[in-house]
Protein backbone atom coordinates (compact mmCIF):
# COMPACT_ATOMS: atom_id res chain seq x y z
CA UNK A 1 0.00 0.00 0.00
CA UNK A 2 0.76 3.52 -0.15
CA UNK A 3 3.17 4.60 2.71
CA UNK A 4 3.69 8.37 4.16
CA UNK A 5 6.55 10.57 2.79
CA UNK A 6 8.96 9.46 5.08
CA UNK A 7 8.08 5.27 4.58
CA UNK A 8 7.58 5.14 0.70
CA UNK A 9 5.85 2.79 -0.77
CA UNK A 10 7.85 -0.65 -0.28
CA UNK A 11 7.11 -2.62 -3.42
CA UNK A 12 7.95 0.65 -5.58
CA UNK A 13 11.07 1.19 -3.87
CA UNK A 14 12.06 -2.31 -3.85
CA UNK A 15 12.41 -2.36 -7.60
CA UNK A 16 13.33 1.04 -8.20
CA UNK A 17 16.50 0.15 -5.66
CA UNK A 18 17.01 -2.57 -8.12
CA UNK A 19 17.68 -0.14 -10.66
CA UNK A 20 20.21 2.36 -8.47
CA UNK A 21 22.06 -0.99 -7.22
CA UNK A 22 22.62 -2.19 -10.73
CA UNK A 23 23.56 0.78 -12.32
CA UNK A 24 20.83 1.62 -14.59
CA UNK A 25 21.42 4.79 -15.96
CA UNK A 26 19.25 8.14 -15.08
CA UNK A 27 19.22 10.70 -17.90
CA UNK A 28 20.58 13.97 -17.62
CA UNK A 29 16.82 15.45 -18.13
CA UNK A 30 13.97 15.42 -15.88
CA UNK A 31 10.47 15.51 -16.46
CA UNK A 32 9.06 16.11 -12.91
CA UNK A 33 7.41 19.39 -13.33
CA UNK A 34 5.43 17.87 -15.96
CA UNK A 35 3.61 16.09 -13.06
CA UNK A 36 2.16 18.30 -10.73
CA UNK A 37 0.21 17.87 -7.54
CA UNK A 38 -2.69 20.20 -6.90
CA UNK A 39 -4.03 20.79 -3.21
CA UNK A 40 -6.98 23.52 -2.50
CA UNK A 41 -5.33 24.21 0.98
CA UNK A 42 -2.89 23.38 3.75
CA UNK A 43 -5.06 20.38 5.18
CA UNK A 44 -5.40 18.56 2.26
CA UNK A 45 -1.73 19.03 1.00
CA UNK A 46 -0.99 17.29 4.17
CA UNK A 47 -3.07 14.44 3.78
CA UNK A 48 -2.36 14.15 -0.02
CA UNK A 49 1.22 13.91 0.85
CA UNK A 50 0.40 11.23 3.05
CA UNK A 51 -1.39 9.45 1.04
CA UNK A 52 0.29 9.67 -2.79
CA UNK A 53 3.87 11.07 -2.30
CA UNK A 54 5.01 8.34 -3.26
CA UNK A 55 7.76 7.05 -6.23
CA UNK A 56 5.39 6.10 -8.95
CA UNK A 57 2.88 9.90 -8.26
CA UNK A 58 6.12 12.08 -7.82
CA UNK A 59 7.25 10.97 -11.41
CA UNK A 60 10.60 9.54 -9.92
CA UNK A 61 10.50 6.63 -11.23
CA UNK A 62 8.38 6.90 -14.69
CA UNK A 63 9.53 9.98 -15.02
CA UNK A 64 13.07 11.69 -14.38
CA UNK A 65 14.08 7.62 -14.86
CA UNK A 66 12.95 6.62 -17.97
CA UNK A 67 13.45 3.28 -17.98
CA UNK A 68 9.83 1.74 -18.36
CA UNK A 69 9.14 3.80 -21.47
CA UNK A 70 12.65 3.31 -22.91
CA UNK A 71 11.74 -0.63 -22.12
CA UNK A 72 8.58 -0.77 -24.26
CA UNK A 73 10.11 1.21 -27.16
CA UNK A 74 12.33 -0.96 -27.13
CA UNK A 75 9.84 -4.00 -27.48
CA UNK A 76 8.29 -1.86 -30.35
CA UNK A 77 11.49 -1.16 -32.40
CA UNK A 78 12.39 -5.04 -32.57
CA UNK A 79 11.33 -6.96 -35.17
CA UNK A 80 13.03 -10.61 -34.69
CA UNK A 81 12.35 -12.99 -31.87
CA UNK A 82 14.86 -10.62 -29.75
CA UNK A 83 16.97 -7.67 -29.99
CA UNK A 84 19.14 -5.69 -27.94
CA UNK A 85 18.94 -2.08 -27.72
CA UNK A 86 20.61 0.79 -26.08
CA UNK A 87 18.34 3.87 -24.87
CA UNK A 88 18.24 7.25 -24.93
CA UNK A 89 19.93 6.72 -21.07
CA UNK A 90 22.46 4.63 -22.02
CA UNK A 91 20.84 1.33 -20.89
CA UNK A 92 21.29 -1.88 -22.28
CA UNK A 93 17.88 -3.57 -23.31
CA UNK A 94 17.43 -7.30 -24.14
CA UNK A 95 13.89 -7.23 -25.87
CA UNK A 96 11.82 -9.75 -27.01
CA UNK A 97 9.16 -9.16 -29.75
CA UNK A 98 5.42 -9.49 -29.17
CA UNK A 99 4.50 -12.79 -30.49
CA UNK A 100 2.22 -13.27 -33.70
CA UNK A 101 -1.39 -12.59 -33.47
CA UNK A 102 -2.22 -15.80 -33.92
CA UNK A 103 -0.53 -17.29 -31.25
CA UNK A 104 -1.98 -14.87 -28.95
CA UNK A 105 -5.41 -15.98 -30.40
CA UNK A 106 -4.62 -19.12 -29.65
CA UNK A 107 -3.77 -18.30 -26.34
CA UNK A 108 -7.30 -16.83 -25.40
CA UNK A 109 -9.26 -19.44 -26.57
CA UNK A 110 -7.95 -21.12 -23.70
CA UNK A 111 -5.13 -24.00 -25.94
CA UNK A 112 -2.42 -23.45 -23.69
CA UNK A 113 -2.30 -23.90 -19.81
CA UNK A 114 -0.28 -25.36 -16.88
CA UNK A 115 2.18 -27.89 -17.06
CA UNK A 116 4.51 -29.64 -14.72
CA UNK A 117 7.71 -29.00 -14.91
CA UNK A 118 8.89 -32.13 -14.12
CA UNK A 119 11.34 -33.45 -16.88
CA UNK A 120 11.40 -29.98 -18.72
CA UNK A 121 15.15 -29.12 -18.98
CA UNK A 122 14.34 -25.50 -20.26
CA UNK A 123 13.16 -24.48 -17.06
CA UNK A 124 15.83 -26.20 -14.80
CA UNK A 125 16.72 -23.12 -13.42
CA UNK A 126 14.14 -22.37 -11.35
CA UNK A 127 13.32 -25.52 -8.63
CA UNK A 128 14.31 -25.43 -5.08
CA UNK A 129 14.43 -28.23 -2.64
CA UNK A 130 11.08 -26.38 -0.76
CA UNK A 131 10.12 -26.08 -4.77
CA UNK A 132 11.14 -28.75 -6.94
CA UNK A 133 8.40 -28.80 -9.04
CA UNK A 134 6.03 -26.80 -9.94
CA UNK A 135 3.33 -25.86 -13.05
CA UNK A 136 3.69 -23.55 -15.28
CA UNK A 137 1.71 -22.29 -18.97
CA UNK A 138 2.70 -24.39 -21.91
CA UNK A 139 2.94 -21.45 -23.86
CA UNK A 140 5.81 -19.86 -21.78
CA UNK A 141 7.48 -23.23 -22.52
CA UNK A 142 7.14 -23.89 -25.90
CA UNK A 143 7.89 -20.33 -26.69
CA UNK A 144 10.89 -19.98 -24.56
CA UNK A 145 12.26 -23.71 -26.35
CA UNK A 146 12.12 -22.66 -29.45
CA UNK A 147 14.76 -19.53 -28.81
CA UNK A 148 17.69 -22.46 -27.79
CA UNK A 149 20.90 -21.73 -26.79
CA UNK A 150 21.36 -18.98 -28.69
CA UNK A 151 19.65 -16.60 -25.88
CA UNK A 152 21.21 -18.62 -23.18
CA UNK A 153 24.72 -17.51 -24.79
CA UNK A 154 24.00 -13.61 -25.11
CA UNK A 155 22.49 -14.02 -21.68
CA UNK A 156 25.93 -15.21 -20.30
CA UNK A 157 27.54 -11.58 -21.47
CA UNK A 158 25.68 -9.63 -19.62
CA UNK A 159 26.60 -11.45 -16.65
CA UNK A 160 28.51 -8.67 -15.34
CA UNK A 161 26.51 -5.58 -16.85
CA UNK A 162 23.22 -3.94 -16.85
CA UNK A 163 20.74 -5.14 -18.21
CA UNK A 164 16.93 -4.64 -18.87
CA UNK A 165 14.84 -7.23 -20.22
CA UNK A 166 11.47 -6.85 -21.69
CA UNK A 167 8.70 -7.81 -23.22
CA UNK A 168 4.85 -7.67 -23.97
CA UNK A 169 1.76 -9.75 -23.58
CA UNK A 170 3.29 -13.25 -24.58
CA UNK A 171 6.45 -12.23 -25.24
CA UNK A 172 6.77 -11.58 -21.26
CA UNK A 173 7.25 -14.74 -20.81
CA UNK A 174 10.35 -14.84 -22.75
CA UNK A 175 11.34 -12.29 -20.43
CA UNK A 176 10.58 -13.23 -17.59
CA UNK A 177 12.27 -16.79 -18.29
CA UNK A 178 15.78 -15.23 -19.01
CA UNK A 179 15.77 -12.77 -16.59
CA UNK A 180 14.96 -15.93 -13.94
CA UNK A 181 17.98 -17.70 -16.25
CA UNK A 182 20.56 -14.82 -15.99
CA UNK A 183 19.91 -14.46 -12.02
CA UNK A 184 20.32 -18.29 -11.94
CA UNK A 185 23.70 -17.96 -13.61
CA UNK A 186 25.19 -14.64 -11.15
CA UNK A 187 24.40 -16.74 -8.38
CA UNK A 188 26.59 -19.63 -9.74
CA UNK A 189 29.47 -16.85 -10.35
CA UNK A 190 28.57 -15.19 -6.41
CA UNK A 191 28.74 -18.60 -4.48
CA UNK A 192 31.84 -19.22 -7.15
CA UNK A 193 33.63 -16.19 -5.32
CA UNK A 194 32.75 -13.40 -8.05
CA UNK A 195 32.26 -9.99 -7.26
CA UNK A 196 31.39 -8.25 -10.79
CA UNK A 197 27.82 -9.57 -11.45
CA UNK A 198 24.99 -7.52 -11.65
CA UNK A 199 21.59 -8.66 -11.39
CA UNK A 200 18.96 -8.09 -14.43
CA UNK A 201 15.60 -6.33 -14.21
CA UNK A 202 11.94 -7.08 -15.93
CA UNK A 203 9.92 -5.15 -17.03
CA UNK A 204 6.99 -6.64 -18.69
CA UNK A 205 3.90 -4.95 -20.15
CA UNK A 206 0.81 -7.00 -20.22
CA UNK A 207 2.22 -10.51 -19.46
CA UNK A 208 -0.61 -12.60 -18.06
CA UNK A 209 0.45 -14.59 -15.06
CA UNK A 210 3.03 -17.48 -15.86
CA UNK A 211 2.84 -20.07 -13.14
CA UNK A 212 1.35 -21.53 -9.78
CA UNK A 213 1.75 -21.24 -6.07
CA UNK A 214 5.08 -23.47 -6.41
CA UNK A 215 6.75 -21.15 -8.85
CA UNK A 216 6.12 -18.19 -7.22
CA UNK A 217 7.56 -19.62 -4.10
CA UNK A 218 10.46 -20.69 -5.86
CA UNK A 219 10.63 -17.09 -7.04
CA UNK A 220 9.90 -15.60 -3.31
CA UNK A 221 12.79 -17.96 -1.90
CA UNK A 222 15.34 -15.74 -3.40
CA UNK A 223 14.95 -12.00 -2.56
CA UNK A 224 17.20 -11.34 -5.39
CA UNK A 225 15.08 -12.74 -7.91
CA UNK A 226 11.92 -11.44 -6.53
CA UNK A 227 11.92 -7.84 -6.15
CA UNK A 228 13.54 -7.44 -10.03
CA UNK A 229 10.20 -7.72 -11.53
CA UNK A 230 7.93 -5.23 -12.73
CA UNK A 231 4.65 -5.98 -14.77
CA UNK A 232 2.36 -2.99 -15.62
CA UNK A 233 -0.94 -3.82 -16.79
CA UNK A 234 -3.56 -1.81 -18.60
CA UNK A 235 -7.17 -1.30 -17.20
CA UNK A 236 -8.38 -2.91 -21.24
CA UNK A 237 -5.44 -5.44 -21.52
CA UNK A 238 -7.33 -8.37 -22.35
CA UNK A 239 -4.01 -11.12 -22.28
CA UNK A 240 -2.65 -8.96 -19.31
CA UNK A 241 -6.08 -10.38 -16.89
CA UNK A 242 -6.70 -13.72 -18.55
CA UNK A 243 -5.76 -15.39 -15.65
CA UNK A 244 -6.83 -14.55 -12.43
CA UNK A 245 -8.08 -15.67 -8.64
CA UNK A 246 -10.47 -18.37 -10.33
CA UNK A 247 -7.15 -19.98 -11.14
CA UNK A 248 -4.28 -21.82 -10.26
CA UNK A 249 -1.85 -18.90 -11.45
CA UNK A 250 -0.80 -16.81 -8.77
CA UNK A 251 1.62 -13.48 -9.29
CA UNK A 252 5.06 -12.42 -7.97
CA UNK A 253 7.29 -9.37 -8.70
CA UNK A 254 5.40 -5.97 -8.12
CA UNK A 255 2.80 -4.74 -10.61
CA UNK A 256 1.80 -1.59 -11.81
CA UNK A 257 -1.76 -0.92 -12.67
CA UNK A 258 -2.38 1.88 -14.75
CA UNK A 259 -5.66 3.49 -17.29
CA UNK A 260 -5.57 5.50 -20.55
CA UNK A 261 -6.64 8.65 -18.00
CA UNK A 262 -3.66 8.10 -16.46
CA UNK A 263 -4.37 6.58 -13.07
CA UNK A 264 -1.64 4.39 -11.88
CA UNK A 265 -0.76 2.59 -8.59
CA UNK A 266 1.43 -0.69 -7.85
CA UNK A 267 0.84 -3.87 -5.84
CA UNK A 268 2.87 -6.25 -4.48
CA UNK A 269 1.00 -8.67 -2.88
CA UNK A 270 -1.11 -11.19 -4.12
CA UNK A 271 -4.16 -10.88 -1.95
CA UNK A 272 -4.51 -6.80 -3.43
CA UNK A 273 -3.31 -8.23 -6.89
CA UNK A 274 -5.83 -10.94 -7.61
CA UNK A 275 -8.75 -9.09 -7.03
CA UNK A 276 -7.56 -6.10 -9.33
CA UNK A 277 -7.31 -8.55 -11.96
CA UNK A 278 -10.39 -9.76 -11.56
CA UNK A 279 -11.95 -5.95 -11.60
CA UNK A 280 -9.97 -5.21 -14.59
CA UNK A 281 -10.96 -8.98 -16.45
CA UNK A 282 -15.28 -7.94 -15.93
CA UNK A 283 -14.32 -5.24 -18.55
CA UNK A 284 -11.94 -7.33 -21.10
CA UNK A 285 -14.58 -10.28 -21.49
CA UNK A 286 -15.07 -10.89 -25.22
CA UNK A 287 -11.91 -9.14 -26.12
CA UNK A 288 -8.99 -10.42 -28.22
CA UNK A 289 -7.02 -7.25 -29.34
CA UNK A 290 -3.38 -7.10 -28.66
CA UNK A 291 -3.28 -4.06 -26.44
CA UNK A 292 -0.46 -1.21 -27.57
CA UNK A 293 0.58 0.46 -24.13
CA UNK A 294 2.04 3.83 -25.81
CA UNK A 295 -0.92 6.01 -25.07
CA UNK A 296 -1.36 4.66 -21.54
CA UNK A 297 2.53 5.29 -20.58
CA UNK A 298 2.35 8.71 -22.46
CA UNK A 299 -0.84 9.66 -20.43
CA UNK A 300 0.60 8.59 -16.88
CA UNK A 301 3.61 11.40 -17.52
CA UNK A 302 1.17 13.98 -18.25
CA UNK A 303 -1.07 12.95 -14.96
CA UNK A 304 -2.43 15.87 -13.10
CA UNK A 305 -2.97 14.54 -9.74
CA UNK A 306 -5.59 16.19 -8.32
CA UNK A 307 -7.08 14.94 -4.50
CA UNK A 308 -9.84 17.59 -3.44
CA UNK A 309 -11.00 18.03 0.33
CA UNK A 310 -14.04 16.49 -1.22
CA UNK A 311 -12.77 13.30 -2.41
CA UNK A 312 -10.77 12.90 0.25
CA UNK A 313 -13.03 13.47 3.07
CA UNK A 314 -15.51 10.82 0.93
CA UNK A 315 -13.21 8.28 2.98
CA UNK A 316 -11.85 8.10 6.36
CA UNK A 317 -8.50 9.33 6.04
CA UNK A 318 -6.86 7.77 9.33
CA UNK A 319 -7.41 4.44 8.26
CA UNK A 320 -5.49 1.79 6.25
CA UNK A 321 -8.54 0.73 4.28
CA UNK A 322 -8.89 4.67 3.10
CA UNK A 323 -5.29 4.07 0.81
CA UNK A 324 -6.51 1.40 -0.13
CA UNK A 325 -9.87 2.60 -1.38
CA UNK A 326 -7.83 5.73 -3.24
CA UNK A 327 -5.37 3.18 -4.80
CA UNK A 328 -8.73 1.10 -6.56
CA UNK A 329 -10.07 4.68 -7.21
CA UNK A 330 -6.86 5.96 -9.42
CA UNK A 331 -7.17 2.59 -11.70
CA UNK A 332 -10.79 2.60 -11.80
CA UNK A 333 -11.62 -0.52 -10.38
CA UNK A 334 -13.22 0.65 -6.66
CA UNK A 335 -16.64 -0.33 -8.00
CA UNK A 336 -15.44 -3.68 -8.91
CA UNK A 337 -13.54 -5.15 -5.52
CA UNK A 338 -15.89 -6.24 -2.93
CA UNK A 339 -15.75 -4.76 0.73
CA UNK A 340 -14.21 -8.44 1.77
CA UNK A 341 -11.59 -8.27 -0.44
CA UNK A 342 -10.61 -4.87 0.64
CA UNK A 343 -10.86 -5.98 4.19
CA UNK A 344 -7.87 -8.93 3.22
CA UNK A 345 -5.83 -6.11 1.34
CA UNK A 346 -6.40 -4.03 4.75
CA UNK A 347 -5.17 -7.12 7.16
CA UNK A 348 -2.76 -8.08 4.68
CA UNK A 349 -0.91 -4.86 4.88
CA UNK A 350 -1.55 -4.71 8.58
CA UNK A 351 0.55 -8.40 8.41
CA UNK A 352 3.09 -7.21 6.33
CA UNK A 353 4.21 -3.76 8.20
CA UNK A 354 4.69 -6.31 11.10
CA UNK A 355 6.38 -8.29 9.26
CA UNK A 356 8.64 -5.72 7.91
CA UNK A 357 12.18 -6.57 6.74
CA UNK A 358 13.98 -5.30 3.85
CA UNK A 359 16.07 -7.55 2.20
CA UNK A 360 19.06 -6.01 2.93
CA UNK A 361 21.71 -8.89 3.32
CA UNK A 362 24.73 -7.00 3.66
CA UNK A 363 23.38 -4.66 6.01
CA UNK A 364 22.41 -7.53 8.03
CA UNK A 365 25.55 -9.12 7.72
CA UNK A 366 27.42 -6.17 9.10
CA UNK A 367 25.50 -6.15 12.16
CA UNK A 368 26.23 -9.97 12.87
CA UNK A 369 29.38 -9.14 12.48
CA UNK A 370 28.86 -6.73 15.86
CA UNK A 371 27.87 -9.42 17.43
CA UNK A 372 30.83 -11.35 16.56
CA UNK A 373 33.03 -9.19 17.75
CA UNK A 374 31.26 -8.84 21.11
CA UNK A 375 32.08 -12.70 21.10
CA UNK A 376 35.51 -12.15 20.41
CA UNK A 377 36.17 -9.76 23.00
CA UNK A 378 34.91 -12.11 25.06
CA UNK A 379 37.53 -14.78 24.05
CA UNK A 380 39.94 -12.62 24.32
CA UNK A 381 39.48 -11.90 28.01
CA UNK A 382 38.98 -15.05 28.86
CA UNK A 383 42.28 -16.03 27.57
CA UNK A 384 43.88 -13.11 29.72
CA UNK A 385 42.31 -14.75 32.60
CA UNK A 386 44.41 -17.62 31.96
CA UNK A 387 41.29 -20.05 31.71
CA UNK A 388 40.39 -20.38 28.17
CA UNK A 389 36.96 -19.48 26.02
CA UNK A 390 35.66 -22.90 26.21
CA UNK A 391 36.35 -23.81 30.17
CA UNK A 392 35.80 -20.63 30.58
CA UNK A 393 32.81 -20.40 29.62
CA UNK A 394 31.49 -23.59 30.22
CA UNK A 395 32.09 -22.94 33.97
CA UNK A 396 32.25 -19.38 35.34
CA UNK A 397 33.63 -19.08 38.77
CA UNK A 398 32.87 -15.53 39.72
CA UNK A 399 29.77 -13.48 39.67
CA UNK A 400 31.31 -11.19 37.55
CA UNK A 401 31.91 -13.93 34.86
CA UNK A 402 28.21 -15.44 35.11
CA UNK A 403 27.22 -11.61 34.22
CA UNK A 404 29.37 -11.60 31.61
CA UNK A 405 28.68 -14.86 30.35
CA UNK A 406 24.49 -13.66 30.19
CA UNK A 407 25.41 -10.79 28.29
CA UNK A 408 27.13 -13.09 25.90
CA UNK A 409 24.06 -15.03 25.59
CA UNK A 410 22.33 -12.83 23.53
CA UNK A 411 24.99 -12.12 20.99
CA UNK A 412 24.85 -15.69 20.89
CA UNK A 413 21.19 -16.44 20.15
CA UNK A 414 21.27 -13.80 18.01
CA UNK A 415 24.35 -15.07 15.65
CA UNK A 416 22.69 -18.91 15.55
CA UNK A 417 19.52 -17.46 14.56
CA UNK A 418 21.12 -15.06 11.87
CA UNK A 419 22.65 -18.22 10.24
CA UNK A 420 20.29 -20.64 10.52
CA UNK A 421 17.76 -18.51 8.32
CA UNK A 422 20.47 -18.19 5.90
CA UNK A 423 21.59 -21.61 5.91
CA UNK A 424 17.85 -22.86 5.49
CA UNK A 425 17.27 -20.23 2.33
CA UNK A 426 20.80 -21.33 0.74
CA UNK A 427 20.13 -24.74 1.31
CA UNK A 428 16.72 -25.00 -0.40
CA UNK A 429 18.76 -23.84 -3.81
CA UNK A 430 19.51 -25.86 -6.28
CA UNK A 431 22.47 -28.27 -5.99
CA UNK A 432 24.10 -28.01 -8.94
CA UNK A 433 24.28 -24.11 -8.19
CA UNK A 434 28.14 -24.74 -6.50
CA UNK A 435 29.00 -23.35 -3.52
CA UNK A 436 26.10 -22.27 -1.35
CA UNK A 437 27.04 -18.49 0.00
CA UNK A 438 29.15 -16.07 -1.62
CA UNK A 439 32.55 -16.03 -0.79
CA UNK A 440 31.70 -12.74 1.66
CA UNK A 441 28.94 -14.90 3.57
CA UNK A 442 30.92 -18.24 3.59
CA UNK A 443 34.02 -16.98 4.96
CA UNK A 444 31.65 -15.49 7.55
CA UNK A 445 29.83 -18.04 8.27
CA UNK A 446 32.19 -19.84 9.19
CA UNK A 447 34.05 -17.82 11.43
CA UNK A 448 30.96 -18.15 13.43
CA UNK A 449 30.65 -21.47 13.14
CA UNK A 450 34.30 -21.41 15.09
CA UNK A 451 33.66 -18.66 17.76
CA UNK A 452 30.01 -19.81 18.72
CA UNK A 453 29.96 -23.54 18.04
CA UNK A 454 32.16 -24.61 20.94
CA UNK A 455 30.03 -22.31 23.47
CA UNK A 456 26.94 -24.72 22.18
CA UNK A 457 28.86 -27.54 22.65
CA UNK A 458 29.64 -26.25 26.59
CA UNK A 459 26.01 -25.86 27.26
CA UNK A 460 25.47 -29.85 25.55
CA UNK A 461 27.71 -30.97 27.87
CA UNK A 462 27.44 -28.68 31.00
CA UNK A 463 23.80 -30.10 30.53
CA UNK A 464 24.76 -33.87 31.39
CA UNK A 465 24.08 -34.50 27.71
CA UNK A 466 26.76 -37.03 25.41
CA UNK A 467 27.43 -37.66 21.81
CA UNK A 468 26.78 -34.12 20.94
CA UNK A 469 28.07 -34.73 16.98
CA UNK A 470 25.22 -37.04 16.33
CA UNK A 471 23.03 -34.33 17.46
CA UNK A 472 25.11 -31.56 15.78
CA UNK A 473 22.85 -28.47 14.25
CA UNK A 474 22.51 -28.79 10.42
CA UNK A 475 23.67 -25.38 9.62
CA UNK A 476 26.85 -25.72 11.26
CA UNK A 477 26.86 -29.24 9.25
CA UNK A 478 26.04 -27.26 5.77
CA UNK A 479 28.25 -24.28 6.92
CA UNK A 480 31.61 -26.76 7.54
CA UNK A 481 30.95 -28.61 4.57
CA UNK A 482 30.57 -25.65 1.75
CA UNK A 483 34.05 -24.36 3.20
CA UNK A 484 35.13 -27.74 2.47
CA UNK A 485 33.96 -27.82 -1.05
CA UNK A 486 35.34 -24.66 -1.42
CA UNK A 487 38.57 -25.24 -0.48
CA UNK A 488 38.63 -28.57 -3.29
CA UNK A 489 38.07 -26.10 -5.73
CA UNK A 490 41.15 -23.86 -4.60
CA UNK A 491 44.25 -25.70 -5.51
CA UNK A 492 46.02 -22.96 -3.90
CA UNK A 493 45.30 -23.37 -0.26
CA UNK A 494 48.50 -22.34 1.82
CA UNK A 495 49.94 -24.76 4.38
CA UNK A 496 49.80 -23.38 8.13
CA UNK A 497 53.40 -22.79 9.73
CA UNK A 498 51.51 -21.39 12.93
CA UNK A 499 49.37 -21.87 15.24
CA UNK A 500 45.48 -21.05 14.02
CA UNK A 501 43.84 -17.76 16.36
CA UNK A 502 41.26 -20.05 15.91
CA UNK A 503 40.66 -23.94 16.18
CA UNK A 504 39.67 -24.87 12.76
CA UNK A 505 37.45 -27.97 14.22
CA UNK A 506 34.61 -26.26 15.65
CA UNK A 507 33.90 -29.85 17.06
CA UNK A 508 36.81 -29.72 18.79
CA UNK A 509 35.96 -29.37 22.20
CA UNK A 510 32.79 -32.07 21.61
CA UNK A 511 36.01 -34.83 20.68
CA UNK A 512 37.62 -33.94 24.40
CA UNK A 513 34.14 -34.06 26.35
CA UNK A 514 33.78 -37.63 24.64
CA UNK A 515 37.10 -38.78 25.49
CA UNK A 516 36.67 -37.72 29.22
CA UNK A 517 33.62 -39.44 29.37
CA UNK A 518 35.18 -42.68 27.57
CA UNK A 519 38.04 -42.47 29.93
CA UNK A 520 36.20 -41.95 33.40
CA UNK A 521 33.44 -44.80 32.35
CA UNK A 522 36.73 -46.72 31.84
CA UNK A 523 38.18 -45.58 34.85
CA UNK A 524 35.27 -46.86 36.67
CA UNK A 525 34.81 -50.11 35.15
CA UNK A 526 31.95 -48.59 32.64
CA UNK A 527 33.94 -49.77 29.96
CA UNK A 528 36.60 -52.23 28.73
CA UNK A 529 36.95 -51.51 25.04
CA UNK A 530 37.20 -47.73 24.97
CA UNK A 531 41.36 -48.00 24.53
CA UNK A 532 41.39 -47.78 20.83
CA UNK A 533 39.20 -44.95 20.28
CA UNK A 534 41.45 -42.93 23.02
CA UNK A 535 44.17 -44.10 21.35
CA UNK A 536 42.52 -42.60 18.42
CA UNK A 537 41.42 -39.40 19.68
CA UNK A 538 45.61 -39.07 20.75
CA UNK A 539 46.35 -39.31 16.46
CA UNK A 540 43.47 -36.80 16.49
CA UNK A 541 44.85 -33.95 18.72
CA UNK A 542 48.30 -34.91 17.26
CA UNK A 543 47.16 -34.44 13.62
CA UNK A 544 45.70 -31.29 14.80
CA UNK A 545 48.83 -29.73 16.13
CA UNK A 546 51.06 -31.08 13.26
CA UNK A 547 48.65 -28.82 11.28
CA UNK A 548 48.86 -26.02 13.49
CA UNK A 549 44.30 -26.18 12.94
CA UNK A 550 44.24 -25.86 17.05
CA UNK A 551 44.19 -22.58 19.10
CA UNK A 552 47.20 -22.47 21.84
CA UNK A 553 44.72 -21.89 24.68
CA UNK A 554 44.08 -25.62 24.36
CA UNK A 555 47.08 -26.24 26.62
CA UNK A 556 46.13 -23.59 28.70
CA UNK A 557 46.32 -25.02 32.66
CA UNK A 558 42.73 -26.16 33.39
CA UNK A 559 41.69 -26.91 30.36
CA UNK A 560 39.26 -29.94 29.55
CA UNK A 561 41.81 -31.10 26.97
CA UNK A 562 44.25 -31.02 29.93
CA UNK A 563 42.18 -32.41 32.64
CA UNK A 564 41.90 -35.43 29.89
CA UNK A 565 46.00 -35.74 29.23
CA UNK A 566 46.56 -35.56 33.13
CA UNK A 567 43.62 -37.86 33.54
CA UNK A 568 45.11 -40.40 30.55
CA UNK A 569 48.62 -39.97 31.77
CA UNK A 570 47.45 -41.22 35.32
CA UNK A 571 45.77 -44.40 33.79
CA UNK A 572 48.39 -45.43 31.25
CA UNK A 573 51.40 -44.80 33.48
CA UNK A 574 54.40 -43.03 33.20
CA UNK A 575 55.93 -46.48 31.01
CA UNK A 576 53.23 -45.36 28.56
CA UNK A 577 54.50 -44.17 24.82
CA UNK A 578 53.08 -42.75 21.86
CA UNK A 579 53.30 -39.48 19.85
CA UNK A 580 51.21 -37.54 21.63
CA UNK A 581 52.54 -38.92 24.28
CA UNK A 582 55.86 -37.82 24.09
CA UNK A 583 54.83 -34.21 23.02
CA UNK A 584 53.16 -33.65 26.48
CA UNK A 585 55.64 -35.63 28.50
CA UNK A 586 58.34 -33.11 27.12
CA UNK A 587 55.92 -30.24 27.38
CA UNK A 588 56.44 -29.20 23.57
CA UNK A 589 53.34 -27.39 23.97
CA UNK A 590 55.01 -24.80 25.09
CA UNK A 591 56.33 -23.51 21.75
CA UNK A 592 53.30 -24.20 19.79
CA UNK A 593 52.89 -20.74 18.83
Amino acid sequence: MFNSEVELDANVNKFLRTFQNESIKVPSHSIISNINIKTPNKSTTKMSKIMFNNEIELGKFLGSIDVIPDAYQAISETTLAYELHTTRSGNTVLAFSSCPPDYTTRFLTGEFDLVSSENLQVVDFIPTKVNSSFSINKAAVELFQQLGDDLKELEHKYINSSLIITGSGLGGYLAILSALRLHHAIDVEESNGSKKTKRPICITFGSPLIGDKAFKSAIDERPQWKFSFLNVVARKDPVATFFSSNTLYKPFGTFLFCTESGGHTAFEDQHSILPVLDAMKFSNEDSSQVYDYTNVLSSIRRKVLYRGSSELDEFNLNSLRAEIKLQLKEVDVLSDITNDDIGKMENQAKLNKRKKNPYEPTKKLNEMKISLTYMEWYMTGQKRKGCGYYDGYKNPKTREEIVGQQEILKHQGRLNQYWKDIVVEKDRMPQKEGAKLRKRWLLGGNNYRKIVEPLDIAEYYKKGNIKYIENRSNHYKLLEKWLDEDKDSNSSEVTRNKAASLTEDSCFWAHVEEALILLRNMVNGGSINADKELEEFEVYVMHEIENYTVSPDIFLKGSSLMTWWNEYKAYKGTAYASEFARYMNNASYDSYK
